[in-house]
């Protein structure tokens, strides 16, 4: 669980410094930009009025230019406000996905009851492979599926990642008969014909 817990903190360690970097560079290359923009525009209003003399046209394309350099030193707070309120909803985005994963996380066990495990092949739709993930994750034993919720199964189909395999071998159900001493037509194939031996 500690492992999974330090996974999930370097994933958001690592999402909230790319959003930090990304929007960094956003913000600089956009600042860059409209400053450059400005210097060429003044640069050129000011050779415009050196060459002007008079001339109406070239005072008329001044003043455009004057204005189009007024307008991006405008835009350039209101840039860098964008900025930042992007780099909040990523970081938001990003908490919420992670506080998603943790919800409907079932209780896991650090090892067996009494060091044995139930055989949870008993249960139809759980497989050798199936039954050693349980293992590492911390299922050992029909009380732990019986316990489980929907949210629960949701969380355990994700971990898994067999989407709604859970509900629809109906795992739940069986594991309740099993941890109480009960048995299902499966579980009675897999004890007389040793079907995963």
């Amino acid at each position: 669980m500690n492992y999974l817990l330090s996974q999930i903190f370097l994933c958001l360690l690592a999402t909230f410094i790319l959003g930090f970097v990304i929007g960094w560079l956003w913000k600089n290359l956009s600042c860059k930009k409209c400053k450059d923009e400005i210097t060429a525009l003044r640069r050129e209003i000011a050779e415009l009025k050196k060459k002007s003399f008079g001339s109406k046209p070239l005072v008329k394309k001044a003043k455009t230019t004057q204005e189009t350099i007024s307008s991006l030193a405008g835009e350039i707070p209101k840039k860098e406000t964008d900025i930042e309120t992007e780099t909040v909803k990523v970081a938001e985005v990003v908490e919420e996905k992670e506080e998603s994963k943790d919800f409907g996380m079932p209780t896991f066990l650090s090892e067996p009851h009494n060091g044995k495990a139930d055989d949870l092949k008993r249960i139809k739709g759980i497989g050798k492979i199936l039954e050693a993930t349980l293992f590492e994750k911390g299922v050992f034993h029909f009380h732990q599926i019986a316990a489980w919720t929907e949210e629960n199964a949701k969380w355990m189909d994700t971990f898994m990642q067999f989407p709604g395999r859970i509900e629809r071998e109906d795992w739940i159900s069986q594991a309740k008969l099993l941890s109480k001493g009960e048995e299902t037509d499966f579980s009675k194939k897999v004890d007389k014909n040793k079907i995963y031996d």
